[in-house]
């Protein structure tokens, strides 16, 4: 009678839920959002409920020593799983298989016993590196126009325009949006500007990967070359398109459209 006693007062000790302010995932990866107690204690017995902004409505559920699905959230339907290894410690983070755009946001650790609950927070960032930015270019009698287009983003990337002294070039126009997939495209235009090349640079402050990509346009097409760079810094991701274009105009109409993202 004295053991049973001792196994069940751990639940009158007030507890304290906590996580880690943040956590990062690339685009299609499985990721772990933790959750603790403090002091150490066993959490088997006890309700786990994972919830991003609607309580009743949940990510994840542990109930009466299982996991429970009935009223889970569509979009998390067999990609969640609440790791139990340690839970006896109070340590029980929620694993996420294949993180998508939409999973983005913020997500709550509730915790539950007969004697008391507690919650902590943790903002799940998805990353997603998007195209080589395509420039492309309109042509008319008095003007010539250059676009810029880069898909697949998350979050909302930022473009700039720059010459090849490096000063910033106002774009004419500039529009960025989400397809069916949450993923951000974003696309702009500038006149073409009198010096030998123009820099388009689409960027997005939260990946520390680096690649490099180039392309150069057959030198057939005598009035422009394209040198195309895909660069992520320790804390910036940064594709670049420099767009060396020779003063012969070219008889080419390209329009401004979706395509080069689709293949």
């Amino acid at each position: 009678m004295l053991n049973q006693h001792k196994k069940y007062s751990v639940y009158k000790i007030r507890f304290k839920v906590s996580s880690t302010p943040s956590v990062s995932a690339a685009l299609g990866s499985d990721v772990l959002l933790p959750c603790t107690l403090t002091p150490e204690m066993n959490a088997e017995m006890m309700e786990i409920r994972w919830f991003n902004y609607r309580f009743q409505i949940y990510v994840h559920r542990y109930h009466n020593k299982k996991d429970d699905y009935t009223a889970q959230m569509p979009q998390f339907a067999n990609r969640t799983e609440l790791l139990k290894e340690n839970i006896t410690r109070g340590i029980f983070p929620l694993k996420i298989h294949k993180v998508t755009a939409q999973d983005s946001g913020e997500y709550h650790c509730f915790v539950e016993s007969s004697e008391h609950h507690g919650k902590a927070i943790v903002q799940l960032l998805v990353i997603a590196v998007g195209s080589l930015p395509n420039i492309s270019s309109v042509y008319s009698e008095n003007n010539h126009t250059v676009y810029c287009e880069s898909c697949d983003w998350h979050p909302k990337p930022y473009l700039l325009w720059t010459d090849n002294e490096g000063n910033k070039i106002i774009p004419l126009m500039e529009h960025t949006f989400r397809d069916e997939n949450n993923l951000y495209h974003i696309i702009s235009a500038v006149n073409q500007p009198t010096t030998s090349y123009i820099t388009c640079t689409v960027s997005s402050s939260l990946n520390h990967s680096k690649q490099n990509s180039r392309r150069l346009i057959d030198e057939g097409q005598r009035n422009t070359a394209t040198h195309c760079i895909l660069t992520c810094p320790s804390v910036a991701v940064s594709l670049i398109c420099l767009c060396c274009i020779y003063l012969p105009a070219m008889n080419l109409g390209v329009g401004i459209t979706k395509q080069h993202c689709n293949s």
